[in-house]
């Protein structure tokens, strides 16, 4: 495997790898709005290399469809992911290089500091071909499970109006997840004061371990893997466990078995602490 970091001129560098291309070209970028590297992309079309293009569905992808409209019209593939936002920025040339990284192909990137890889795979190599495979399986479940192929460019002209504006959507949806982690956290104090208030002798220095850990969140995800792999439940729960009646509804389990929580952890994590408030009727 032979890598090379790129920091300045990396559109041309994209371009110029494109050209390359013999047989297949498969990109997933979140942004496409540079032209120059789309009709690039739509001529090797036209010279019989499949190419196939995923991109997401914010807003900014479709202002101007004319290019894309041209793309599809000479065989080329253009698949839109509606089903997640697809943020990824990667490109598979020939099963030979992949180029990743923070680039996305659109003309603002270029007055932009952003870097890429540009990776040169020997696929008689394991790790080569591990890391290519890694790329393609992501690539396909990009194409197959969270996208649309557009069968017709005018098609396109509907994301006009239904296309997202994603930067706005994500800077709400930071700020909403920075308020409920926040929350988390007093949620988190609040309980273990209460704890502390009626006798459970539960350690205030749990409250230094969530600090050093970056947060409620990170702080109750490490407990949980501790307990979901070893089976066994950490001291502080069998403490709000002991009292007649008991006062698990204090733990950190409890919290994450709530709704309102229930977005910051994962499926398995929010599972295992359902299933252990149900034992309890909670």
């Amino acid at each position: 495997m032979q890598t090379a970091v790129i920091f300045t001129n990396i559109k041309q560098e994209i371009i110029n790898n494109i050209k390359k291309a013999n047989n297949e070209i498969k990109v997933a970028v979140a942004w496409l709005t540079d032209e120059d590297i789309l009709r690039v992309l739509k001529q090797k079309s036209e010279s019989g290399i499949n190419v196939q293009i995923v991109i997401s569905n914010a807003k900014e992808n479709f202002k101007y469809t004319s290019k894309f409209k041209d793309f599809i019209r000479n065989q080329g593939k253009l698949y839109i992911a509606t089903q997640k936002f697809m943020h990824n920025k990667f490109c598979i040339i020939d099963d030979k290089i992949i180029i990743n990284g923070s680039y996305n192909w659109t003309y603002y990137a270029c007055s932009s500091e952003e870097n890429i890889l540009v990776i040169s795979i020997d696929k008689d190599i394991k790790e080569d071909a591990e890391l290519l495979n890694k790329f393609n399986i992501k690539y396909n479940y990009f194409c197959n499970k969270i996208s649309t192929l557009i069968v017709n460019s005018n098609e396109l002209d509907n994301y006009k109006e239904i296309g997202k504006e994603q930067s706005i959507i994500l800077a709400i949806l930071d700020e909403t997840e920075i308020n409920l982690r926040q929350e988390l956290e007093e949620d988190v104090k609040n309980s273990m004061n209460e704890a502390i208030a009626i006798k459970i002798p539960i350690s205030a220095l749990l409250l230094e371990r969530m600090k050093l850990d970056g947060g409620g969140v990170e702080f109750i995800k490490r407990i949980l893997y501790d307990e979901i792999s070893s089976g066994d439940m950490k001291s502080g729960f069998r403490k709000l466990e002991e009292p007649v009646p008991h006062r698990v509804d204090l733990s950190l389990e409890f919290l994450v078995s709530r709704p309102k929580y229930q977005t910051l952890f994962s499926e398995k994590e929010v599972e295992f602490c359902r299933k252990l408030m149900a034992k309890y009727n909670l």
